[in-house]
């Protein structure tokens, strides 16, 4: 356990505030330090098109949580960018002369440290070793479907429902044409599963609150999953847990396995319009 007031008042750590939103380290950056968050949260990030202008959350880190600990290794550039999530207070301490000092100045409370980190490291790898298995397993049911078409997008629904252990998912399109008019095409809930009610939204953007009080009877534990074509979200999986949030695991492994989806849902988008206009010509 990390004795955050001890270090804290130690002369090696040093304490930051950063704002909502405000960015710690960007991709690129050179920078050495080992940060502990003391107060709320960040938001790991990673750039999605050349341009940087568009970015992926693929992590969010909590309170008493360790990152960058391989500045005491290495000091290669940063592989992603990370914001505070709301205004945010860190701990930090340079990787290499100050952490040594620190180490021989106060063995103990470095043990526990070393701890901490070899806790989070054997953490992450159960993690990622989940994410690889979920990802193959959804993958490779993907791969082995012939045929793009709404039954065989229903049955990946139903696969990624049963892989995460969900209680039903919901899934919304948008209408290309009219602004702000979606329809929900499939929620697991149902004893046929398949619909076609339309919905009109605020604005382009899923408000699950406003879905809640005027569409769909959802409960409070809900993760809003965007399924992009190219950076416009043009399709959404609505995923429920019966009795608590999703874990940053879990969600890492939704956000993981909707790229497969959006990939199907647009090979099917355009087998569907190739079929159209040989149909009209």
């Amino acid at each position: 356990m990390i004795d955050i007031e001890f270090l804290e008042n130690s002369w090696y750590f040093e304490k930051i505030n950063i704002k909502a939103w405000d960015i710690l380290f960007n991709e690129w950056d050179i920078d050495e330090n080992l940060y502990i968050i003391k107060k709320w949260s960040v938001f790991i990030k990673k750039y999605t098109s050349s341009d940087k202008t568009e970015t992926k959350i693929i992590a969010q880190i909590w309170e008493l949580d360790i990152f960058w600990e391989w500045a005491l290794w290495d000091s290669e550039p940063k592989q992603v960018t990370v914001v505070a999530n709301q205004d945010t207070e860190l701990l930090k301490i340079e990787a290499k002369v100050k952490f040594e000092e620190f180490l021989q100045k106060n063995t103990k409370k470095w043990i526990q440290l070393l701890s901490s980190i070899i806790y989070i490291w054997n953490k992450r790898l159960l993690e990622a070793n989940f994410l690889i298995t979920l990802s193959y397993r959804i993958n490779k049911y993907i791969s082995e479907i012939t045929k793009f078409n709404n039954i065989n997008l229903f049955s990946i629904i139903n696969e990624l429902s049963e892989t995460i252990n969900c209680k039903y998912i919901i899934y919304i399109e948008k209408n290309n044409v009219i602004p702000n008019i979606w329809t929900i095409k499939y929620d697991t809930r149902l004893k046929w599963k398949m619909k076609q009610d339309i919905i009109e939204l605020k604005n382009d953007n899923i408000d699950i609150e406003y879905l809640k009080n005027e569409w769909l009877s959802l409960s409070n534990y809900n993760l809003v999953d965007e399924l992009k074509n190219w950076n416009k979200v043009i399709w959404y999986l609505i995923i429920w847990k019966e009795n608590s949030n999703f874990d940053e695991w879990e969600k890492k492994s939704i956000w993981i396995i909707s790229v497969s989806i959006a990939w199907f849902i647009k090979q099917k988008e355009y087998i569907e319009e190739k079929n159209i206009n040989y149909y009209n010509e």
